[in-house]
């Protein structure tokens, strides 16, 4: 899955982005008191436990999300 299609995803979960605060090619993202970074590179995609990772981070079930 590739960057721009996981911030859709958790955006639907009600995750909220912050934009400005990432730094280069990252964005910050908030959910209930919880915050990660996540990078948006392109086409790359993402490892699936990489994104278990993040959906622990934001308190998400990462079912809902792959």
């Amino acid at each position: 899955m590739k960057g721009k299609q996981v911030i859709k995803r958790l955006q639907q979960h009600g995750v909220e982005i912050i934009k400005g605060r990432g730094k280069g090619g990252h964005v910050l993202v908030k959910h209930k008191g919880h915050q990660t970074t996540i990078p948006v590179h392109g086409d790359a995609d993402f490892d699936p436990a990489f994104l278990r990772t993040v959906c622990k981070q934001l308190g998400i079930d990462p079912n809902d999300i792959l």
